[in-house]
């Protein structure tokens, strides 16, 4: 009788369980991974950059290597408390890239500073005519993202 009850107690315990199973919690989207994304919206929609429209081109697919640099110079600014394309070294863009193992043509390179959200960044670069027409330029087909502390960097690239 004493095993039979303990077994009534454990099937109770584990249909209770079944029955009282969590939602799963959706995470939001990192903030970078979205800032793809909403550069992504942009170009699908097409915007004027500056005074010159720029019709919808392809979405971007993010690569890896230059998320590797993107996120490699966006920390690198935060640490070293400078805010510019060339690292105090003089490392450049385009050497980032390529030290991260991207094969592809670099393209172009946007920095905001100061910004914690993705669409505050995408619009703050369409207000600026030449970082709006980075990410519309119908050449480019990857980019990579990268943020540290409110340094934010997007690698634009062509693969072949």
């Amino acid at each position: 009788m004493k095993n039979g009850l303990i077994i009534c107690w454990f099937l109770l315990l584990g249909i209770l369980l079944v029955q009282c199973k969590k939602d799963e919690v959706v995470q939001p989207k990192n903030e970078v991974l979205l800032l793809v994304d909403k550069i992504n919206l942009l170009r699908q929609s097409g915007c004027n950059c500056g005074t010159e429209y720029m019709p919808p081109v392809a979405p971007l697919s993010v690569n890896m290597s230059l998320q590797t640099a993107a996120s490699m110079h966006a920390k690198d600014m935060a640490q070293k408390n400078y805010f510019d394309h060339l690292s105090p070294e003089g490392g450049t863009p385009k050497e980032r890239v390529v030290n991260a193992g991207y094969t592809g043509e670099f393209r172009s390179e946007n920095l905001a500073k100061g910004y914690s959200r993705a669409d505050e960044v995408v619009a703050a670069w369409k207000s600026s005519t030449s970082h709006c027409k980075a990410m519309m330029d119908a050449r480019s087909n990857e980019a990579g993202a990268g943020m540290a502390q409110n340094y934010c960097v997007v690698t634009f690239g062509a693969s072949h």
